[in-house]
């Protein structure tokens, strides 16, 4: 039973992904165009987006649908830089379940650094 358990953790233990950090305005994409689906959690790869300047100064205006249930809560969409075009486009919003209750969704954002716009992505709070 020993030895089973030791290839079972082994195979695991050699298979599971890189944990790794990348940055630069012309990265490939990961996961999603470089976002991850709201509603996916436990990426072990994070990935810093840079673009070179400000999303637009608004946010599309999107009129929530019906709520899927009673527990979901309503994710706002975000401008998502596109390297390949060098421009921005809309990723509409969507619901997502929160992990907990009580849990609040804190939608993401674009912040100015030296090295150009950084988007922060969103998470459960």
């Amino acid at each position: 039973m020993k030895r089973v358990l030791l290839a079972v953790w082994m195979a695991i233990a050699l298979g599971a992904p890189a944990f790794a950090q990348s940055t630069g305005t012309s990265e490939k994409a990961t996961n999603r165009d470089l976002y991850p689906d709201k509603e996916q959690s436990g990426s072990t790869v994070s990935t810093t987006v840079v673009a070179p300047h400000a999303p637009p100064p608004t946010a599309a205006i999107e009129a929530p649908p019906a709520s899927p249930g009673p527990t979901a809560v309503w994710t706002p969409g975000y401008w998502r830089w596109d390297p390949e075009q060098q421009s921005y486009t809309w990723v509409s919003g969507q619901y997502a379940e929160p992990p907990h209750a009580l849990t609040a969704w804190v939608p993401g954002h674009w912040q100015q650094e030296p090295r150009g716009w950084i988007w922060v992505e969103g998470h459960w709070n």
